[in-house]
C-alpha cells in the first residue's frame, strides 16, 4: 500500500527545494540535525523525578540532554540553560508561571508595534490571569519611548517587562531598561525567538545576559535548529523556579529527538555562528538597499535593518496598487516564499549561501508587479548549497 501522506511529504520536499524562501520565521536544518530528529530517540520517553529518571534505557539520552544544555551555555555564555521546552510559546508560558502571580502586570511591545500577539490581553494574560500593558514605542524609529515609559512604569508597576518582537529590526537599549526595571523591582525578560541565531553569533544585542534576568525563545528562525524552545539565565533562583514549573505543569515528555537535533544545531552554531550571523545582517541591509533601488517600497531607509528582516512599507505598496497579502501571493506564484504581513527574511537564504542580494531584489520586484519570473528564480535556486554545517 502506498501511503498518501508520504506522497504528500515527498511533494512538499520537491516543492520547497525549488523555491526561494524569504520567510522571516523559517530556516532550514542540516542533514545532521535531520538524522537526530529521525533517530530512535523519536519514540522514546524521559521523565526526571527527584533527580532520577522514571524510565529505563536512558543512559545515552540523558547524556544528550546534559551535553545540549552545556552547549547552550557555551554558545550563549549563560550560567544555566533549559532545553526541554517544546516551543518558543511554551517557553514563554514557563517564564510567565515562574516569575509572576495572578493579577500582577506585565509590559510588552504592542502587536501594532510588531510585538508578539500572544502577550496581548486576550491571549496569555487571560489564560494565566495577569494584566498586560503596552510598552510605549516609536514605530518610525523602532525604539522604545523611554520618556513615556517612565510614566507607564509608575502607573502600572509591572512585575515583568517582556521584550522581543515578531517584527524585529533593531536591538534595545538594555542598560537603560535594566535601570528602570530595578527602580520598580521588575523582572526583565527577553523573548529572542526571532533573533536567537543572531544572539548565538554575537551579532545582535551582545549585552543581553548582562542586563536581562532571562532570555528565551524558539530555535528555528535565525537559529538553525528544529522547532522547539530554549531558556537561558544567569540567575540561580530563576533557574530553580523554571525547573519547578516543568514536569507535569508546562511539559511532560519533552521529545528527546528534538533535544538531540537542538544539540547538533548548537554544535553548528558554536562553529559557524559568528560568520553566519554577520552575513545575515549584511544580507538584510543589502537587500533593503537593493529593494529600494528596484522600486520596492521598504521601511527605515537608509539603515533598513540590523537583524534578519526587512519590512515593506504598506503605504508605498498601496501607491503601486497592492498590499501585503497580494504582494505575498504574487511572489509565491513565482516560487518565492514570504509571509503575507510585510516581512522579508534573510535567515534561510544566508544558510543557503547567498551573499549577493541584487538578483533576489530584482526577481522580488518583478514578481510583485505580476511578471513571470519563475525561470529566473529557478536559476537562483539551482545553485544554492547549504552552508554552516559539517
Amino acid at each position: 500500500m502506498v501511503s498518501n501522506i508520504l506522497k504528500l511529504v515527498d511533494d512538499h520536499e520537491k516543492y520547497r527545494k525549488n523555491t526561494l524562501n524569504l520567510q522571516a520565521s523559517e530556516n532550514v536544518i542540516s542533514p545532521d540535525v535531520r538524522k537526530a530528529l529521525s533517530s530512535d530517540l523519536n519514540s522514546r520517553y524521559s521523565l526526571i523525578l527527584d533527580g532520577e529518571n522514571a524510565y529505563g534505557g536512558t543512559r545515552y539520552s540523558e547524556r544528550i540532554v546534559l551535553e545540549t544544555e552545556n552547549l547552550a551555555k557555551d554558545v550563549y555564555g549563560s550560567e544555566f540553560a533549559e532545553v526541554r521546552a517544546l516551543g518558543g510559546h511554551i517557553a514563554a508560558e514557563i517564564i510567565i508561571v515562574s516569575l509572576i502571580k495572578r493579577k500582577e502586570s506585565i509590559l510588552a511591545i504592542a502587536e501594532k508595534d510588531g510585538g508578539y500577539t500572544g502577550y496581548s490581553q486576550n491571549y496569555l494574560p487571560t489564560m494565566f490571569s495577569f494584566l498586560s500593558y503596552n510598552i510605549p514605542y516609536n514605530n518610525e524609529t523602532q525604539e522604545i519611548d523611554f520618556e513615556k515609559l517612565e510614566g507607564t512604569m509608575r502607573e502600572v508597576n509591572p512585575r515583568l517587562i517582556m521584550l522581543g518582537q515578531s517584527f524585529f529590526v533593531k536591538p534595545y537599549d538594555l542598560k537603560k531598561l535594566r535601570y528602570m526595571a530595578d527602580e520598580y523591582n521588575s523582572y526583565l525578560a527577553y523573548d529572542a525567538s526571532h533573533v536567537m541565531g543572531l544572539l548565538g553569533g554575537g551579532q545582535f544585542q551582545p549585552d543581553i545576559l548582562e542586563y536581562c534576568d532571562v532570555v528565551f525563545g524558539s530555535t528555528h528562525k535565525t537559529f538553525f535548529g528544529p522547532q522547539g524552545g530554549i531558556i537561558l539565565t544567569n540567575d540561580d533562583k530563576i533557574n530553580r523556579k523554571i525547573r519547578e514549573n516543568l514536569t507535569w505543569k508546562t511539559i511532560d515528555n519533552f521529545h528527546l529527538s528534538r533535544v538531540a537535533g537542538l544539540g547538533v544545531a548548537l554544535e553548528e552554531m558554536k562553529k559557524y555562528g559568528k560568520e553566519y550571523a554577520k552575513q545575515v545582517v549584511r544580507n538584510s541591509k543589502s537587500l533593503g538597499e537593493n529593494l529600494h533601488r528596484v522600486g520596492v517600497p521598504v521601511r527605515f531607509k537608509p539603515w533598513y535593518s540590523e537583524s534578519h528582516q526587512v519590512h515593506l512599507d504598506a503605504k508605498g505598496l498601496k501607491d503601486i496598487g497592492t498590499d501585503f497579502k497580494e504582494f505575498g501571493k504574487r511572489l509565491e506564484k513565482n516560487g518565492i516564499i514570504a509571509d503575507r504581513e510585510g516581512r522579508i527574511g534573510t535567515a534561510e537564504i544566508t544558510r543557503m549561501g547567498i551573499t549577493d542580494t541584487s538578483k533576489i531584489a530584482e526577481v522580488v520586484a518583478d514578481a510583485s508587479r505580476d511578471f513571470d519570473v519563475k525561470e529566473r528564480v529557478g536559476e537562483i535556486v539551482k545553485d544554492l548549497e547549504m552552508k554552516f554545517w559539517g
